[in-house]
């Protein structure tokens, strides 16, 4: 059984990347911040006050640092190695890092805060790096996909179809419960999609009874999606191929839905032709560290 070790990998925007691990030839002595966050507190106080009043708070950027070694004793190869590190951690690009133990894996969004900061020692070229995440939370490679309403494709035989054979169903359900295994609340990405015509699709929580509406009669094929993420809210409409700024089409009373941590039941609705609609609902699960 092979051992498993903490991989941390950079790529930036340009689908580059460098490996830092225990095996890697740029080997780690030291990180920080994968786990730590900073929460800043709000408040305010008057006089003749003990104490002060809480006004809310919020969880800081994150930072994090990676001090290594370049683990090569030839010169030559030593400078493409450093050559590489400094071409990958370019500041300008955007970036992620992947944190990889096992199957355990967590992706995070960061910038090159100082680029590497080479030191040289007796054998190896040491260095530092110091990455910054405005978006402090860890999340999973991809979204979790939850479907509400959609077709599920039945049996396939390589003969010609008969009437009265079923080869897919409806999934009979008006209500799911999409689960936030996060350690915050996160936003949501809805996809509306239309195998018929479709009036006024909606969204609605039914623990909170938040909605997300859009007036639109949508025709088969069409998509409306609706993100309600922090800093990535969005309306589209997808129709004959091309996509559109949707926005005007949400109804004025509609919330931007939240997932809270654990379960959230939500229940899709239509103002007509109900059994014309598929909802599928996508998410990031957020987490504090790895």
């Amino acid at each position: 059984m092979a051992r498993k070790i903490e991989i941390l990998t950079y790529t930036n925007e340009r689908g580059e990347s460098v490996a830092f691990s225990h095996a890697s030839v740029y080997h780690t002595n030291s990180v920080s911040g994968l786990s730590d966050v900073r929460n800043a507190i709000y408040s305010i106080n008057s006089m003749g006050q003990d104490g002060d009043t809480y006004l809310g708070n919020r969880i800081e950027s994150r930072e994090i640092e990676i001090v290594g070694s370049i683990r090569e004793r030839n010169k030559d190869q030593m400078r493409e190695y450093r050559r590489r590190l400094n071409r990958v951690l370019n500041p300008q690009y955007a970036a992620t890092l992947t944190y990889q133990y096992g199957d355990f894996v967590r992706v995070i969004d960061c910038k090159v805060d100082n680029a590497p900061v080479f030191t040289r020692k007796a054998i190896f070229q040491d260095f530092t790096i110091q990455l910054l995440c405005l978006n402090p939370f860890w999340r999973k490679e991809s979204k979790t996909r939850d479907d509400i309403a959609t077709w599920i494709g039945g049996l396939e035989f390589p003969v010609e179809i008969v009437p009265g054979w079923e080869i897919g169903y409806r999934q009979p359900s008006l209500i799911v419960n999409v689960y936030n295994d996060g350690d915050v609340q996160a936003g949501i990405r809805v996809e509306f999609r239309a195998i018929g015509v479709v009036k006024n699709p909606a969204l609605l929580n039914v623990d909170t009874q938040e909605f997300v509406k859009l007036n639109y009669t949508m025709e088969a094929g069409d998509t409306l999606t609706v993100s309600t993420g922090y800093g990535e809210k969005e309306v589209t409409l997808k129709h004959g191929g091309i996509v559109t700024d949707a926005f005007r089409y949400l109804d004025v009373d509609s919330s931007y839905l939240q997932l809270s941590v654990g379960d959230n039941l939500f229940r899709y609705s239509a103002e007509e032709n109900l059994e014309n609609l598929e909802v599928s609902i996508y998410h990031d699960d957020l987490y504090l560290g790895v």
